[in-house]
Order: C-alpha cells, then structure tokens, then sequence
C-alpha cells in the first residue's frame, strides 16, 4: 500500500509540475498505454502479458528537430503461458510485476517524414512488487528492487496535440534469477524483461 501511494504521489507532482511549467521551455505529455511483454529467463516466449503503461513527460526541445524528455510512468510487466485449446491438460503459469519507471528520452524528426519522430534511452524503474502463479500456488517474485532497461521506439504525429507511439524495452540488468532448463538468450544468465509498448500521446502544452 505505502508503495502504490508514493506512486500516486510522484505522478501527481509530476502532473503538478507539468501543468505549471515554462511552455516556451518544457513541453508536457500525457502518456496512457499498454505493454506486451515476455521474460527472457523463463520457459515460455511470447508477447502474451497485457498491462498497463502509464504515466506522463515533460521535454525540451533542443531545435526543431530533436528534443529531450524525462518520463515517469507505471507499467505492468511479466510473462504468461498461452496453452493449445485442444489440448487435455491447460497448465497455468503467470508472471506478474509492477515498476516505476523513470525514462530518459531522447528523440528526433525523420526528415524525410516530418510526422514520425525516433527516440532512444534509458531507463530505471523501481519495482513495487511481483507474483509467480504456476496453476498450485502463487508465490511473492522477489525480483530484484532495481531494473534498467534500454529503450528503442518510434512516434506518429497526427497533429501538434496527439500521436501514436511504439517502443520496445529490454532490460540491462537481470531481474531475478532464471529457471531450469530455461531458454537463454544471447548467453546472458538470468530473467530480462522484455516489452513492447503501445500507446498515445497528448500534448498538453504544444505552443
């Protein structure tokens, strides 16, 4: 509970300080979205856990072209075991986790296309809890409290107030322990989140 009202807290200072900042120097966003994610580590693969990603920004623009942007969102990551439906026995196994997430951005316009706009970073999220359900009990993930992750996406710009974004996150450091005779993937040792967020975006300040 003190953890999920030190989130609201900190979202609502940010919307506080967005909502009073310099227009001619920071420009904020509000960014509602969702998450597809898998973790590396474990015995499934698949975008198959659907959460939340949340939150909002505020960016400068450093000129017409590129900017830079500090984030802080609440996303829902983890991994889930998508079954055959013909098959007799339907085994469960659900990994859920919760973050803070305080991304770094920075993002520039494609000449070619003004509209779309690429952006990259890094990422440190705080995580504020997490569960392991394998279908007889359900168990505390015990991740580990710190994760970064590198950051890789795109934006479309309809107008100077919405547009639609894509990113894809993964993380640097593990976050707990992999399982038995689990997949690795590039030899790292371990469970990676790995994500693809999808959403929109309102700007708040755009003048």
């Amino acid at each position: 509970m003190k953890s999920k009202q030190r989130l609201l807290f900190v979202i609502f200072s940010m919307a506080f300080l967005a909502g009073n900042a310099n227009a001619q120097f920071f420009k904020a966003r509000l960014l509602p979205g969702f998450t597809f994610s898998q973790i590396d580590g474990d015995h499934i693969a698949g975008y198959n856990k659907v959460g939340i990603n949340a939150g909002i920004g505020v960016y400068h623009e450093l000129n017409p072209q590129s900017s830079v942007g500090f984030e802080i969102a609440f996303a829902q990551k983890g991994s889930r075991l998508v079954n055959d439906p013909d098959a007799a026995i339907q085994p469960i196994f659900i990994i859920k986790s919760s973050y803070i997430e305080f991304p770094l951005v920075y993002e520039f316009r494609i000449k070619s296309i003004d509209a779309i706009y690429v952006h990259t970073g890094l990422s440190v999220g705080a995580n504020i809890g997490g569960t392991i359900d394998d279908g007889f009990r359900v168990d505390q993930a015990n991740f580990n409290a710190i994760e970064a992750a590198f950051l890789l996406g795109a934006a479309y710009r309809f107008n100077d107030k919405f547009a639609f974004k894509v990113r894809h996150g993964y993380s640097i450091n593990r976050i707990g322990l992999n399982f038995p005779n689990s997949r690795r993937i590039f030899n790292r040792v371990g469970m990676y989140n790995r994500l693809f967020t999808i959403g929109v975006e309102f700007l708040l300040n755009p003048k």
